[in-house]
This record gives C-alpha cells, structure tokens and sequence, in this order.
C-alpha cells in the first residue's frame, strides 16, 4: 500500500515537474533578431549650431557609413595600408 503511494506521489510529482516544460502561450513570443540590429553613428554635437546644412528630406545621413564595411572591420579590424 505504501509503495503504491510512494510510486503514484512520486509520479504526479514528476508530472507536475515537467509540466512547466511545455510550450504555453504565455511565453511564446516572437523575440528580436540579434543578427539583425545594428550599430548607430555615435551622436556629435558641432560647436556652431548655425554651420548645419539644411536638411532634406529622403537623403541619406552624412554620418552613417556603409554597413558592410562596418561588419567587415568589426569582425577582422581595419585593413593594413
């Protein structure tokens, strides 16, 4: 009698423990792409506000360099002249 019990606790504990395991839909959401996130040009504050060029709409930004070759000096440093 008690080793029945014994086995059956033991078993709903088991159960119990690897409920948790499963997937809900509590915790299943969609999480960010660590691949694709990318580095922002770090921001510079000029001495003279009034030497800015006037901006224009849909031109790309003077600071931000090519990506590519942010990756590249990332992964293997800058190229040796």
């Amino acid at each position: 009698m008690t080793r029945k019990f014994i086995i059956t606790t033991a078993g709903l504990a088991a159960l119990t423990a690897l409920s948790a395991c499963g997937s809900s839909g509590v915790l299943d959401r969609e999480r960010p792409d660590e691949f694709a996130v990318g580095r922002a040009a770090p921001l510079a504050v000029p001495a003279d506000l009034n030497s800015l060029p006037t901006p224009q709409p849909g031109a790309s930004r003077p600071q931000e360099g090519e990506t590519k070759a942010a990756v590249l000096d990332a992964m293997f440093g800058t190229p040796k002249q």
